[in-house]
């Protein structure tokens, strides 16, 4: 689990992109608080202690109330939350009116503490930089929050800081580079990240990374990786090793393998416990009551028959389960002389799967055509999508810093938590085996 969760953390840069929401709202009927004077606009010098206190114990607050997996971060990631908590309050108590740059190097040592669990971390400016260049928002509320004057005028102050200068001048420069969507860059970008090759009846697709950078280069991506499919829908084994991928923007699988589907309907259910915190409430915009697909249900109903594995007492600070049937339609998907893939798909695996990467894995799992590889996955993934998202972003009331979290407990098939477990694949290795030759070693048992 620890070696997982510090490839999630060494791929936070490409975690496919969430919205962002203002803090929780006062809930129904609480008593009012006294006003006090908030910054409009950040400036380092008016950052007090005392707000850094309250914004530290909004990210906490927030976590507890909102994400429902905040009690198994222990489990997960063997630490002392409450000890971490106290050791990180006491560094900010020992600062002085002003000291808004140690401060943010606190918040991101708590997140490296944390390990990426759940998604969770601060929005540092790159990742800001990030959400910021996509221009992909979640609903209009977020669109504003993340456009408001007191989070731009934050992260633009970020950016003087010598410590994230040449972080951003190099995402500047990848940037341009990129601009030329069929130049040499997108090539490169391709060449880097995705391997093709095709060996007698066996097609082979290596997606190193789903983190392209720019939306014209996953275009441009996407394309060659669907037109490679196309080419080779006479090949009797396609194998997808996603092995070491932790994912990035979910469109390139999605999307680029879709001739593989071309023709098909795909359904699976997703089974997930939610919490009712201020945040989620405002973020889902009405969900789950506006989603006709998904189907709600007491905690108390999931049962030790259906789910062997669940931990009902990690389930009890939430408010219910949500049930959603994913149907995936690929009849719209034409390949050239209506020509679809009637051979066997293959998905290698291993710990550092996670986020969209993981996304390809549940949708492989169940899936008839599909057979999965290695090891179990990293998880960190699952939606119920298209709403609400699958990250919650919340700008921090006095800085306005923003934080992330997933706000669901996702259930595997057997019960455990996709983020503590991942996804076991159907043909699982020892450690000292390949996922490439335990695959072909299947294919040729097969004749």
């Amino acid at each position: 689990m620890v070696k997982r969760l510090c490839a999630l953390a060494l791929g936070t840069a490409m975690i496919l992109l969430a919205c962002v929401q203002t803090g929780p709202a006062p809930g129904e009927g609480a008593p009012e608080k006294p006003q006090k004077q908030e910054l409009e606009v950040f400036d380092p010098a008016t950052y007090t202690r005392e707000m850094m206190l309250e914004d530290y114990d909004f990210f906490w607050t927030t976590l507890e109330e909102n994400c429902a997996t905040f009690g198994l971060i222990e489990q997960a990631t063997r630490i002392d939350l409450e000890q971490v908590k106290q050791e990180y309050q006491q560094m900010i108590f020992s600062l002085g009116d002003g000291d808004a740059e140690q401060f943010v190097q606190i918040m991101e040592m708590v997140s490296s503490r944390l390990g990426m669990f759940a998604h969770i971390c601060v929005i540092d400016p790159r990742l800001y930089h990030q959400y910021t260049n996509a221009g992909s928002w979640e609903s209009e509320t977020a669109k504003e929050v993340f456009q408001s004057e007191k989070v731009q005028s934050f992260y633009q102050w970020t950016e003087t800081l010598p410590r994230y200068q040449y972080q951003l001048k190099s995402m500047e420069e990848a940037t341009r580079l990129q601009e030329d969507e069929a130049g040499e860059q997108s090539n490169a970008v391709m060449d880097a990240n995705i391997q093709l090759s095709r060996e007698d009846e066996i097609a082979i697709v290596r997606l190193k990374s789903l983190g392209f950078y720019g939306e014209g280069v996953s275009q441009v991506v996407i394309e060659k990786l669907r037109t490679f499919c196309r080419e080779n829908l006479d090949a009797q084994h396609f194998i997808i090793d996603i092995t070491g991928n932790s994912g990035g923007n979910s469109l390139i699988w999605s999307e680029g393998l879709d001739p593989l589907w071309s023709g098909k309907v795909f359904s699976r259910e997703e089974v997930a416990a939610y919490k009712l915190g201020s945040v989620n409430v405002q973020m889902w915009d009405g969900w789950p009551e506006n989603d006709p697909d998904v189907e709600l249900r007491p905690i108390s109903d999931l049962s030790i028959m259906d789910y062997p594995k669940l931990d009902m007492q990690s389930l009890e600070e939430c408010d219910g389960v949500a049930i959603k049937k994913k149907v995936n339609d690929y009849t719209h998907v034409e390949n050239p002389d209506g020509q679809e893939f009637e051979g066997r798909i293959w998905i290698l695996t291993d710990d550092v799967v996670a986020s969209s990467a993981e996304g390809l894995v549940h949708f492989a799992k169940g899936n008839e055509l599909c057979t999965l590889v290695g090891t179990q996955t990293g998880g960190a993934s699952s939606t119920m999508t298209p709403t609400p998202p699958a990250n919650m972003t919340v700008a921090m009331p006095n800085s306005g810093m923003m934080m992330r979290y997933a706000p669901f407990y996702f259930i595997n098939e057997d019960g455990t938590c996709l983020d503590v477990e991942g996804t076991h694949p159907d043909i699982e290795i020892g450690p000292e085996e390949d996922p490439m030759t335990r695959c072909l070693q299947e294919i040729a048992k097969l004749g």
